[in-house]
């Protein structure tokens, strides 16, 4: 239950920074993508299926708001959060090199297939202005505030998983 509570605060958290606070603290017209952040970290840190589940809702929160197609972003975050589930086994959760790179790895992963399917299909072909513009500068600003909102969501899960435990133990005496 506790678990459940933190995934919805997580995600109203995240939808608000993204849609509400963050947008007045553009760098160059950039934001950093809480979504991806948040996705991936609970994908590390809980396995594929939350990590997909997350991703999935977070999609969902965005086909709502802003997609042309309803499912496109749902399918893309769903299946990099069920991606970073795959590091689960070999993560050490003290270690903050891995998460780092994956977020970043999954953000750049994210602007090139938003390129691919929304821009390119359009008939848009400078790849190397988007990447320069908006993919590298929003992976930069994205793994900069990861550092912190991946350390937050490890102890969080950390606090969880040990208030469940000690429950658990007493029940088994």
């Amino acid at each position: 239950m506790r678990r459940l509570i933190f995934y919805v605060l997580m995600i109203f958290t995240a939808f608000f920074l993204q849609t509400g606070i963050f947008t007045h603290l553009t760098l160059g017209g950039i934001l950093p993508n809480f979504f991806i952040i948040c996705s991936v970290s609970v994908g590390m840190i809980r396995g594929k299926k939350e990590g997909c589940l997350i991703g999935f809702i977070f999609g969902i929160l965005i086909d709502a708001m802003y997609a042309m197609y309803f499912g496109f972003y749902a399918l893309i975050l769903a299946v990099i959060g069920y991606m970073a589930g795959y590091v689960q086994q070999i993560f050490y959760e003290e270690d903050m090199t891995l998460p780092i790179v994956i977020i970043g790895a999954s953000d750049m992963l994210y602007g090139i297939l938003i390129y691919l399917f929304s821009f390119l299909t359009r008939g848009r072909m400078d790849f190397l202005f988007y990447f320069r513009k908006i993919i590298l500068p929003e992976t930069i600003y994205t793994v900069i505030l990861a550092v912190f909102i991946f350390r937050m969501i490890s102890l969080i899960n950390k606090k969880i998983e040990t208030k469940g435990s000690e429950k658990h133990i007493e029940k088994n005496i």
